[in-house]
């Protein structure tokens, strides 16, 4: 669920920033009901999580700020709008920031909760560590890498295995780095399903974990229930004689 709301927030940002630019008329109705299902998800959300908190209003007041953020991000501008024009478009630029700031939150608890912070700063180092040294290794200006950002383009899509093709290195040891960022790209991908797969798990397992100690409990009370009765039976015999 978390990573499903990160996805449609981070699409309607991109949506009702491209409004802004971009002529969507014929789209619009589209874009309401989009955006308005994203309130609906966002203001449930926003409700469990006020009710999971036993002291509501400590809780309020110590996170104020992200409370306000979390009413903004969910408030359906569009559908109340509808396009207007003039003043009342600040308030979509108001709710991108909003989504933006509650985006920002939802990405680093994910990241957190699924320990993916070490893996994406290995990934940073690799790609930055790659880049100066593809641009020292094809240095020379006949060589089709010639600016850090061809660098960077070169590593980003060796590593993630899409290969344009755009730029490619033509010295002995500029194709030798190439070929062990595809295999970092492999391995990397592997091991970020791997963590996912594992942290997806390690939830199901703790809800069976769960359930079984709910049924070791059920049949020690059915137990004493039957040792109970048994005990009752006995007395009523003794004193039926």
């Amino acid at each position: 669920m978390d990573a499903i709301i990160i996805v449609w927030i981070v699409a309607d940002i991109i949506i009702l920033t491209a409004m802004y630019f971009v002529d969507m008329n014929n789209l619009y109705n589209a874009i309401i009901i989009f955006d308005t299902g994203l309130c609906i998800v966002l203001f449930i959300q926003f409700m469990f999580k006020i009710r999971s908190h036993e002291n509501r209003k400590q809780y309020i007041k110590e996170d104020w700020r992200g409370i306000l953020i979390d009413i903004i991000a969910m408030m359906p501008y569009e559908l109340l709008t509808f396009g207007s024009y003039g003043i009342l478009r600040l308030l979509r630029l108001f709710r991108i920031f909003a989504l933006f700031g509650k985006s920002r939150r939802n990405i680093f608890n994910f990241i957190e909760k699924t320990k993916l912070n070490y893996i994406f700063l290995s990934l940073l180092i690799i790609v930055i560590a790659s880049s100066i040294a593809i641009l020292v290794l094809e240095g020379s200006p006949t060589d089709q890498i010639q600016t850090p950002l061809d660098a960077v383009w070169y590593v980003v899509s060796t590593i993630t295995t899409v290969g344009y093709g755009n730029d490619l290195p033509v010295t002995f040891g500029g194709k030798i780095l190439g070929i062990i960022l595809m295999i970092v790209g492999v391995v990397f991908f592997s091991l970020l399903t791997a963590t996912l797969s594992s942290w997806f798990m390690r939830g199901i397992e703790t809800e069976e974990e769960m359930l079984k100690n709910k049924i070791i409990n059920m049949e020690t009370t059915m137990n004493e229930m039957k040792s109970e009765i048994k005990e009752f039976k006995e007395l009523l015999k003794k004193n039926d004689n």
